[in-house]
């Protein structure tokens, strides 16, 4: 695979793209014949890998050769719920984390608690987790600002070893954000080792400042920061919005405070939109209802129990 980091062409560079065009990327469908009859028998609703919330699998699916933009404001738990939702797909097929912002022992420890759906777990599960992850989950030793190249070949690596969803954490760490032509490119190739490599790509990024409203205001895919080539080439586009209102709340409520009607209204609503804002290949967009557990977990009613892993005994 031939990585394009150049952002500019001369004419020679044009040449040589249009003979290499012409000499592989024309074909017949004959050379496509297995892609095009699997594709005729893919039922979009139940292809690809689901969430962790049963009511979910019939509506979105991460499916591999695709991307996926995870967005929100800063302090909305955007990498918490991608590592949630990480965690639990490590149960089906190997996954792999790149995350520029913490450490390689913080992100273990938080799908620990995730895993075990506690706040502090014991460390007998922590040890049964240490087992569990051994051949389930890879990570990107990076910390900090890398080249875009470290990152597709982070991704490349991880691929080569079996694993099927990648999750970066994030864009703003990748070298592109500074210019519109660089980020293009580098979706482009992110596009391009996502089927190539049959993975599954997820990209956390973030959203533009609120002109007004600030926590309480509820992004669009108009909001997503950089160009509009990151929304128009992601297959699936996903905001995540944190009530915060709600967390206010909630803590005048454990203080043992007497909510007025208003607060008591802002209690019905749910902690956490997951916003499913595009999905190319599938029919659902709309939004998913969260509440917060224990253990950084996220479950579809405040009643419900917390969502834990049932790992094998050591």
């Amino acid at each position: 695979m031939r990585i394009i980091e150049k952002r500019d062409f001369t004419d020679k560079d044009l040449q040589e793209v249009f003979a290499l065009s012409e000499a592989a990327d024309v074909v017949r469908i004959e050379h496509f014949e297995k892609a095009f009859f699997d594709r005729v028998q893919t039922d979009p609703v139940t292809h690809g890998y689901p969430f962790p919330w049963i009511d979910t699998h019939d509506k979105v699916r991460l499916r591999t050769g695709e991307v996926s933009v995870w967005c929100g404001i800063n302090g909305h738990k955007k990498s918490t719920v991608a590592s949630f939702v990480l965690t639990h797909l490590a149960q089906h097929v190997k996954v792999g984390l790149a995350s520029f912002e913490m450490k390689l022992s913080d992100t273990a420890y938080m799908m620990c608690k995730q895993a075990a759906a506690a706040d502090e777990p014991p460390m007998k599960f922590a040890q049964e987790f240490y087992d569990w992850v051994g051949e389930r989950v890879y990570w990107y030793r990076a910390l900090g600002g890398v080249e875009p190249l470290e990152v597709l070949g982070c991704i490349i690596a991880m691929a080569d070893r079996g694993v099927k969803v990648v999750l970066v954490d994030n864009l703003q760490f990748c070298g592109v954000t500074d210019d519109i032509e660089r980020e293009r490119l580098f979706m482009n190739q992110l596009l391009g080792i996502a089927e190539a490599k049959d993975v599954h790509i997820c990209l956390v990024h973030h959203v533009r400042k609120p002109q007004s409203g600030g926590d309480e205001y509820i992004p669009t895919r108009f909001d997503v920061r950089g160009g509009g080539t990151i929304v128009d080439q992601a297959h699936l586009l996903f905001i995540i919005w944190h009530n915060k209102r709600r967390q206010k709340v909630k803590q005048f409520q454990v203080m043992g405070e007497k909510l007025t009607e208003k607060e008591q209204l802002i209690m019905a609503e749910p902690d956490l939109k997951l916003i499913v804002a595009k999905q190319r290949n599938g029919p659902y967009e709309g939004h998913i209802n969260l509440w917060e557990g224990k253990g950084l977990t996220f479950k579809k009613a405040e009643s419900h129990r917390s969502m834990h892993i049932e790992l094998p005994r050591s």
